[in-house]
């Protein structure tokens, strides 16, 4: 039996949360083996640490961000063992080889040859990054793998106050603003939905991403001002999933918070373009996609990660067709 087991993710929430599956079927084949995780940054690092997976496994893992990586090679010097199964995505190789991994089991492909690859880019038969994250272990362990519908989160002991709200998630990464909607389609579909609607619109993420809320709101009217609540850098991250979990719905483009929204099983509108919702989407019954399909979408990729500088496919989705999918999908939820 594998004694270490090594997993670096060098990306974002989102990834988080589509390996959730994966952590659950490497605990039931790991035995005794201490399972140590390199995180992109902090934020990654605490979401997980609020997952039941976590909470229930607390002394299998050892967790690590980037910016301590210090400590992780002192952790690994000190127990002067090499591991045997390491799981990446990118950019990680020259790690790797300095961790002394015997055995790779990585989700992309480069210059040597791991023992397993799990191919993300050239993913032709569109499987879902859940799937292929859980497919690692299939091919470490040579076991049957399961994948389960469930919330991973744990509860918030404080119930959330709010109620008869809609949560607006607009923002994605610096890198990747090719997936963001417009902000007029945002300003237009929260316009249609409080001059139809009791609901509240909640706007949510990141503090960096206040600007989009900023561009949203700018000259609306009072009597629309008094129906939002900003949320953006005011939450923690359980904060933020108890709001999402007891929201009517949540609406927004391709980012972590509409991952962690389909996680704890908010209702969820997605809008696609730039990226395919087959592999990187929100995963559940309670889940709607609105996919703008033009010649050159999807074009994200890791090789290609800013996308193109004019993102049409998203440009092109519009508010009257999103504000008609809003109201099916709470007309269904009502029934």
């Amino acid at each position: 039996m594998k004694n270490n087991i090594l997993i670096l993710n060098n990306h974002g929430l989102g990834d988080v949360v589509m390996s959730f599956t994966f952590f659950e079927n490497l605990l039931k084949v790991s035995n005794n083996a201490r399972i140590i995780i390199l995180f992109k940054s902090k934020l990654e690092l605490e979401l997980f640490t609020l997952t039941q997976l976590y909470r229930d496994n607390e002394s299998k893992f050892l967790l690590y961000n980037i910016k301590n990586i210090k400590k992780l090679f002192l952790y690994i010097f000190r127990i002067k063992k090499a591991y045997s199964l390491g799981v990446d995505e990118d950019k990680s190789k020259k790690l790797f080889k300095l961790l002394f991994v015997k055995d790779f089991y990585i989700a992309n492909p480069y210059n040597y040859e791991p023992s397993h690859t799990v191919n993300i880019l050239n993913n032709e038969n569109k499987i879902h990054k859940s799937i292929l994250y859980s497919n690692l272990v299939k091919l470490s362990f040579d076991i049957n793998i399961l994948m389960e519908d469930k919330d991973y989160f744990i509860q918030d002991k404080e119930d959330v106050v709010y109620q008869n709200y809609i949560v607006f998630t607009g923002g994605s990464g610096e890198l990747e603003k090719h997936k963001r909607w417009t902000t007029l389609g945002y300003k237009n579909l929260l316009i249609n939905i409080i001059d139809n609607s009791n609901y509240k619109i909640f706007f949510v993420g990141s503090q960096s991403e206040q600007k989009i809320v900023d561009e949203i709101l700018f000259n609306i009217e009072n009597k629309y001002l008094e129906r939002v609540t900003q949320l953006n850098g005011k939450t923690s991250l359980l904060e933020l999933i108890n709001i999402l979990r007891n929201s009517e719905l949540v609406v927004g483009n391709d980012n972590g918070v509409m991952h962690i929204a389909s996680a704890c099983f908010a209702n969820v509108l997605g809008l696609f373009g730039s990226t395919n919702y087959k592999i990187t989407g929100p995963i559940g019954d309670n889940i709607e996609i609105i996919e703008n399909r033009i010649d050159c979408s999807p074009c994200y990729a890791y090789n290609n990660i800013e996308g193109c500088e004019d993102n049409i496919c998203m440009k092109m989705i519009t508010s009257g067709y999103v504000y008609k999918k809003v109201e099916n999908f709470l007309n269904d939820v009502r029934l």
